[in-house]
C-alpha cells in the first residue's frame, strides 16, 4: 500500500499547462510543480510564458519550459508537442486551461465571436487531448485535466454573463471529458475536468466588478474563489492517487451548482 506522500508525488513527471502564465493557470501550474513535476507553460504570449517559467523554476526547483502556443491553430499544437518531446521525451499530465470568451447579447451574437470561442475552448482542447493521448497511450499512463466551468451546468442571467458561446463550449468540454475517459481507460489514461466557479482573474474581473453583489447571491459560501483554492483539486486529479477516478467533472465553485 502506497502512503499519502507517494500517492501525490509527481517527481520526474512532465506536465503541460496551457494558459499557465496567468490567471488560474498559474495556480494549477504551481500545484503540479510543488509536487515535483517538470512544467511546460504554454500560451499565446511567449514573453509572459518566459517570465512565468523563470519565476517558477527559481521558486519550485523543477525544470520549466516556456512555449508559445495558440491552441486554436492545429499547427502550433503539433509544434508544441514536438518541442516537449524533444526536451523531455514524455508527457504525463495535461492541464487544458487555455480559453476565450466573447460577450454579446444572445439575440445578436456575432458568428465571429462564436467561432473564436468554440475554436479555442472546444476544438483547441480536443486537439491538445488527442496529441497528449497518442503519447500517453504508448506510455500506458497519463492524466488529462480539462477546464470546464460552472457554466457547463447552469445558464446565466445576461446581467451576470452574456456570453452564450462560452456556456456552450464548457458544456461541450464536460461531454468530451466523459467520452474520452471511457475510450482511453484501457490505456491507463484518466480524463477528468475541473469546473471552477468565479475566481478573480484578468478575464473575469470586469464581470466581477460590474455584478459582484448579484453573483454573490448565487454562491452559498458568499465569496469568490481564492488564490490557492484550485491547487488541491488539480493535484488530486493529476496524481497517481486518482488512478481509479476518471470521467469526473469536479466543481470548485463555493456551492453555486448545488443551489
Amino acid at each position: 500500500m502506497r502512503n499519502v506522500k507517494e500517492l501525490f508525488d509527481l517527481s520526474g513527471q512532465v506536465a503541460i499547462v496551457t494558459g499557465g502564465a496567468a490567471g488560474i493557470g498559474v495556480q494549477m501550474a504551481y500545484a503540479l510543480g510543488e509536487a515535483g513535476a517538470n512544467l511546460v507553460i504554454a500560451a499565446r504570449k511567449l514573453d509572459r510564458c518566459e517570465e512565468a517559467a523563470q519565476r517558477m523554476e527559481k521558486e519550485l526547483g523543477v525544470k520549466v519550459m516556456p512555449a508559445r502556443c495558440d491552441v486554436s491553430k492545429a499547427e502550433e499544437i503539433d509544434l508544441l508537442y514536438e518541442q516537449v518531446m524533444k526536451e523531455f521525451g514524455r508527457v504525463d499530465i495535461l492541464v487544458n486551461n487555455s480559453g476565450a470568451t466573447w460577450g454579446a447579447p444572445s439575440l445578436d451574437y456575432p458568428i465571429d465571436g462564436w467561432n473564436k470561442v468554440i475554436n479555442t475552448n472546444v476544438t483547441g482542447s480536443w486537439l491538445m487531448c488527442q496529441k497528449a493521448g497518442q503519447i500517453m497511450a504508448k506510455q500506458m499512463y497519463g492524466r488529462i485535466i480539462n477546464l470546464a466551468s460552472l457554466a457547463a451546468f447552469v445558464g446565466a442571467k445576461a446581467e451576470i454573463m452574456d456570453a452564450v458561446a462560452y456556456q456552450a463550449s464548457k458544456a461541450a468540454i464536460a461531454g468530451l471529458t466523459k467520452d474520452l475517459a471511457v475510450k482511453w481507460a484501457k490505456y491507463n489514461i484518466t480524463v477528468n475536468a475541473l469546473a471552477p466557479g468565479w475566481f478573480p482573474t484578468k478575464m473575469t474581473q470586469g464581470t466581477l466588478d460590474k455584478s459582484e453583489q448579484l453573483m454573490l447571491e448565487y454562491i452559498p459560501m458568499g465569496r469568490f474563489g481564492g488564490d490557492d483554492e484550485l491547487k488541491a483539486a488539480t493535484l488530486f486529479l493529476a496524481s497517481p492517487g486518482a488512478s481509479y477516478c476518471t470521467g469526473v467533472v469536479l466543481s470548485v465553485d463555493g456551492g453555486w451548482v448545488a443551489m
